[in-house]
């Protein structure tokens, strides 16, 4: 059987306008993998909300990195989740192939 590594997987809900700006600040904190998914909708503090396609919609920021490479990514961005509604989730995961992440 494959060695497991434990990292740390991200997800990210972002307004779709912000999308770059976090890939952008993602890859300065030395995290280069990582995937943008489209939603359709959901539902948060502010109410219900759906990818109309006239207000840019939100999108779904997914990485798996080191804990080090995590933590420099939230301060980077941390002072600006609440003033973004920006909402970030991190759970451990085992992968194969550690080094690559």
């Amino acid at each position: 059987m494959a060695e497991l590594a434990t990292r740390k997987r991200l997800e990210v809900i972002v307004d779709m306008p912000l999308s770059n700006w976090l890939a952008d600040e993602a890859e300065a904190a030395g995290i280069t993998h990582f995937t943008i998914l489209p939603t359709l909708g959901g539902k948060g503090v502010h109410g219900r909300w759906t990818n109309d396609g006239v207000a840019g919609g939100k999108c779904v920021f997914v990485a798996v990195t080191s804990i080090e490479r995590m933590q420099l990514l939230i301060e980077r961005i941390g002072p600006l989740l609440g003033s973004y509604r920006i909402v970030m989730d991190i759970a451990d995961v085992q992968v194969v192939r550690g080094e690559r992440f």
